[in-house]
């Protein structure tokens, strides 16, 4: 969905580059992750990964409501696009940096069994 609008909306999503919509919606992804990880209970891992689903939003509500209010305009369209690139912007390299931190799972291979 978000290559879709991409492409459609190229043209409105170049000209928010150097505004401060996407540096919003990057401070936004952050802020997401930081508020989805601290309150969660349990090991950190279910703790970053509930911050992580927390950082990218659900595009759905957002097109419909720009489906409602503002009548499908294109740039309206090519601002939602892009914020939602700035968020996987953000969200990226935090995923990125936590996959390094974490260990490899255990091995979980079934264990051989030696004939009697």
């Amino acid at each position: 969905m978000l290559a879709g609008m991409l492409l459609g909306s190229w043209h409105d999503v170049a000209d928010l580059f150097g505004s401060l919509a996407l540096l919003a919606g990057f401070l936004l992804a952050v802020f997401a992750f930081a508020v989805g990880t601290l309150p969660a209970p349990g090991p950190m891992t279910r703790r970053t990964t509930m911050g992580g689903v927390a950082s990218v939003r659900n595009a759905g509500p957002a097109l419909a409501a720009i489906g409602l209010a503002f009548a499908d305009q294109p740039a309206v369209l090519g601002a939602l696009a892009a914020i939602l690139l700035s968020g996987l912007a953000a969200a990226l390299p935090i995923a990125t940096l936590l996959s390094r931190c974490r260990r490899a799972p255990p091995d979980t291979a079934a264990p051989s069994r030696s004939s009697p």
